[in-house]
């Protein structure tokens, strides 16, 4: 391989020439541009892999970001002051893949690199998946996880916050340890909490820790989680759920990575990489004034939105296989096997739980089969209550005849494809011939 190509644009000269320390002259070959007209000239004229931008040549020209996009760049790093993280975020969304703030750590930025060569060397990682050992327990196959995945795989490589959100259940924490496990702190302590299920009492200590005589039971000092992830990630669960006064502690440990015993008066230097995740909706709780701002802007520099089990129906299937698997040999069962009619429900259900209700499911009619398969009757009671049909159907309260709920599954998709049997009958997942003979049952044979 040649050469890589690398674009710096900035007017600070000794800001070029620490970057340039960091690209060895034997594996890249380092340009300079400092005005927006020549940027864009310089970029239509030459393959650059990587374009690095200083926040401060740039300006507020945020659109620059995206003209570079049109013109072909292929990655670009943004490098903000360490007070310029609200242009961070927006450099993000404009397109950028990753922000510094300068002064950087050399390490940090080589991590940047070391992913960036990852992707475009001879074994880089293509949009049709990644490896298995990179998604562990995440388990699907629709293109909205794959895209998800993607993201987390690219981020992980960086010491970035990263924020996971979604509703409850969707898998936030295993994105988390997915982006631990491909991080370079994979070797060190990944340390989870959930914010939301600590009285805040008690949250102080458990974060920060304590000093012997700050309170009664103190009876010796004592780390908090922060100095117990000290090297490694930690993942903030719920973050959401914090009260103002921990907003304000959270921040300064995000700011300048110091953290102060509860009692104590000196001040501990860790080194942690924070991952959060909530289901709630922070913007509207900035508004609300529950959610500092500062705090938001802080937490959200790299978003990882996880869409309901619901809008990606085509992960169900092998979750249901993973699940299965899973607790057939915890519980020492050999079921081998759903139903049609148990398939047809799990299938159509809304999973307001989302991932983790489908494996309460799954446990409870692993637990309950009489047999190797799983029919309806082993399937919880409740989610007949609350079935609906997987495209675009009402909620509804009252049973739903699994006759009608087919019926209106298959005009669905007889619609979605325009009357084209092979494609619908790829989508319901039952052969061509199933679907005609049941077309012909609900004499649906002029439906279109």
């Amino acid at each position: 391989m040649g050469l890589q190509k690398v674009l710096i644009f900035s007017e600070d000269r000794a800001f070029k020439d620490s970057l340039r320390e960091q690209l060895p002259p034997s594996r890249y070959a380092c340009d300079e541009v400092r005005e927006k007209t020549a940027l864009l000239h310089q970029i239509g004229a030459a393959d650059y892999r990587l374009v690095v931008l200083d926040a401060r040549t740039v300006g507020g020209d945020m659109d620059l970001i995206s003209l570079l996009r049109e013109h072909g760049a292929h990655r670009l790093l943004f490098v903000v002051p360490e007070n310029g993280l609200a242009s961070a975020v927006e450099a993000i969304r404009r397109g950028a893949d990753f922000y510094l703030t300068w002064p950087w750590r050399p390490e940090v930025f080589q991590q940047v690199i070391a992913e960036w060569e990852r992707e475009t060397g001879p074994d880089r990682w293509m949009p049709a998946g990644l490896p298995a050992l990179a998604t562990g327990e995440v388990v699907g196959k629709s293109e909205a996880l794959q895209r998800i995945l993607l993201l987390a795989a690219r981020v992980a490589p960086t010491d970035s916050v990263v924020l996971i959100t979604g509703e409850t259940g969707v898998g936030k924490e295993m994105v988390a340890r997915m982006i631990h496990r491909l991080s370079p702190r994979a070797d060190k302590t990944f340390v989870a909490v959930n914010c939301g299920a600590i009285p805040e009492t008690l949250l102080d200590s458990e974060l920060f820790g304590f000093r012997k005589g700050a309170f009664t039971g103190a009876v010796a000092d004592r780390a908090g989680l922060f100095e117990q992830a000290n090297g490694g990630t930690f993942f903030l669960d719920e973050v959401g759920e914090i009260s103002p006064a921990m907003q304000v502690k959270l921040l300064r440990v995000l700011e300048d990575g110091k953290i102060r015993r509860l009692g104590g008066t000196d001040e501990v230097q860790v080194d942690v990489r924070v991952l959060a995740a909530t289901n709630r909706d922070l913007r509207e709780e900035v508004k609300a004034g529950r959610f500092r701002e500062d705090l938001f802007y802080r937490l959200h520099v790299i978003n990882i939105p996880i869409p309901p089990l619901r809008e990606r129906r085509e992960d169900i299937p092998p979750l249901l296989k993973h699940f299965l698997s899973k607790y057939n040999e915890r519980f020492k069962q050999n079921i081998i096997s759903i139903s049609r009619d148990a398939l047809f429900v799990l299938m159509n259900y809304a999973y307001p739980g989302n991932v983790r209700e489908l494996e309460n499911i799954m446990q409870y009619a692993v637990l309950l089969s009489d047999n190797n398969v799983i029919d309806k009757i082993s399937l919880p009671p409740q989610i007949f209550q609350r079935i609906q049909l997987a495209i675009g159907g009402p909620k509804s309260d009252n049973v739903v005849s699994l006759q009608k709920t087919e019926e209106e599954q298959i005009k669905n998709a007889l619609l979605k494809y325009d009357g084209n049997q092979t494609e619908a009958a790829k989508s319901l997942g039952i052969s061509r011939s199933t679907l005609w003979r049941k077309i012909k049952a609900y004499q649906l044979e002029n439906f279109k």
